[in-house]
């Protein structure tokens, strides 16, 4: 046989393999992530942790816990749990949360008020090709720049 009938055949068996033309997979928003946003007035940060499971092709349930403190206000912290879903659409990933629990608020007589005003805290986000980072915005009583950063798992 020559290279001229070969190399057809090299070809066809190439595409023939799975794969081939396969899409390119979509970033998943599933995993265990921390996140921290930017200041916001007074010098408040909401910083926490989140698992993020799928349930279906473009939804999530989740629950994470969050910290937001501030250096120039009170309450100076407080600690959250917060149970939330998720939805994406190619690289948008939008979190509605909604309150579980208050655990801890600093100073601690604050924290009857802080159980009636507390509000959930929500994001709206974009993920990255490589399904590591989302960047985006998170919103409550006021928004502020967010980053989240996936937490990956050490096999040893």
């Amino acid at each position: 046989m020559t290279l001229r009938a070969i190399l057809p055949c090299i070809v066809a068996m190439t595409l023939a393999l799975p794969g081939a033309y396969a899409q390119p997979k979509r970033p998943d928003a599933s995993g265990s992530w921390s996140f921290k946003s930017e200041p916001m007035g007074y010098g408040c940060v909401l910083s926490g942790d989140m698992t993020v499971s799928r349930t279906s092709d473009k939804s999530y349930k989740c629950t994470f816990t969050a910290l937001w403190s501030c250096k120039l206000r009170l309450p100076r912290s407080v600690q959250t749990e917060q149970s939330c879903i998720a939805t994406q659409t190619g690289d948008d990933v939008t979190i509605t949360s909604r309150m579980t629990r208050i655990n801890k608020v600093d100073p601690a007589d604050m924290l009857d008020m802080m159980q009636k005003n507390y509000a959930a805290d929500h994001f709206t986000l974009k993920i990255n090709a490589r399904g590591d980072e989302m960047d985006g915005i998170f919103k409550s009583y006021g928004q502020a720049p967010v980053k989240f950063r996936k937490r990956l798992d050490l096999i040893g």
